[in-house]
């Protein structure tokens, strides 16, 4: 008897048992993400697409945790990407420190302004919330193009690809290591929401007063919730100054922030796979708009059409892109039962 025939029995049970595991999909989603590059016919900027795709969901991802779990809002987040990736380059650049250090500060330093962020939204809700953090970003914005010392000004930062342990990255190892952390930082997400701590800023999200009349304290997960996102954000901005080797102010604007929420609602709100999923979306839709006639030399196109796709999410499709895969398996399972078992009809006897 060949041995594939006997392995293979074996084998798929325990294939499905491991797909029940989160880290086990979400490390061979990351090995598909890793492998993309490599598919016959992937031209450079395809790659660079890749790339914009994994940084972007690095920091949608961030924001799901604030937004998705938490149920705060924020417009500002695109600073603190910012500030992650010129800190990184100017530690790496400048300083000559190691890269991994870089990346350490690049969290540290938003997530300290995280923690300010979170002060601030004890005191705002809703939209003098959202304005709030409008405005802090501006104000970083406005650093980021006056500190010439720092940031270089318009001029714009250039920096190298990562080197770690005398290993020097190109493009490729650089895209893969982007992987990496995209994957740790989605089990971290997943272990970090299915704990009790999960389970108290989902209870803050359904109703801050219930929440705390439950003894979940306000101050402490809204001060986490800010500090976790902005720290993912500040990893991100590590991510694209090392991986695209330039910075300079004009990238870091509120349109950025804006697509971050988009993201999250269209993948689907309090998912690790929607916001994956919504990154993948924002990153890609520019580029399909350049395939369809007329579209593509229309500025802010791509602003007007989230805006739509988001109504229209809210309005049919509140569970987000997340749940295409179930809800066509289910409406096939639907239709397949629904074959097999016809109505009987139904006889109508005359009196």
């Amino acid at each position: 008897m060949n041995k594939s025939t006997t392995f293979l029995p074996t084998l798929m049970p325990m294939l499905r048992l491991a797909w029940k595991k989160a880290w086990f999909r979400y490390v061979s989603f990351g090995v598909v993400l890793a492998a993309l590059p490599l598919i016959p016919g992937m031209t450079s900027s395809n790659a660079t697409i890749l790339g914009s795709v994994v940084y972007f969901s690095i920091a949608a991802l961030g924001f799901q945790v604030l937004l998705g779990y938490s149920g705060q809002i924020s417009l500002g987040h695109t600073a603190f990407i910012g500030v992650g990736a010129y800190v990184s380059g100017y530690i790496v650049k400048e300083l000559g420190l190691p890269f991994p250090l870089a990346v350490l500060a690049a969290a540290v330093l938003p997530f300290i302004l995280g923690l300010v962020l979170g002060l601030i939204a004890l005191r705002l809700e809703g939209y003098y919330l959202a304005i709030a953090t409008l405005g802090l970003a501006e104000s970083i914005r406005i650093v980021f193009i006056e500190a010439h010392g720092f940031t270089r000004g318009f001029s714009g930062f250039f920096s190298n690809y990562p080197r770690v342990l005398g290993y020097q990255f190109n493009k490729g190892s650089t895209y893969v290591f982007m992987v990496a952390i995209l994957v740790a930082l989605m089990i971290l997400v997943y272990n970090f929401i299915n704990a009790a701590t999960g389970r108290a800023l989902a209870a803050m999200r359904s109703s801050q007063s219930a929440a705390q009349a439950m003894g979940v304290s306000l101050f402490k997960y809204k001060l986490m919730a800010f500090a976790i996102s902005t720290g993912f954000a500040g990893i991100a901005g590590a991510m694209y100054m090392h991986f695209f080797r330039y910075s300079d102010p004009t990238i870091w604007n509120s349109g950025l922030s804006l697509n971050l929420v988009v993201a999250c609602i269209v993948g689907g709100i309090a998912s690790i796979e929607g916001a994956v999923i919504g990154a993948a979306f924002v990153v890609a839709m520019p580029e399909l708009l350049r395939i369809v006639p007329g579209l593509g030399s229309i500025n802010g196109a791509s602003f007007v059409l989230s805006g739509v796709v988001i109504i229209l999410v809210l309005l049919f499709y509140p569970g987000g892109l997340v749940n295409v895969a179930s809800d066509i398996g289910k409406l096939r399972s639907r239709l397949s039962k629904g074959s097999k078992h016809p109505e009987r009809s139904t006889e109508y006897v005359a009196e």
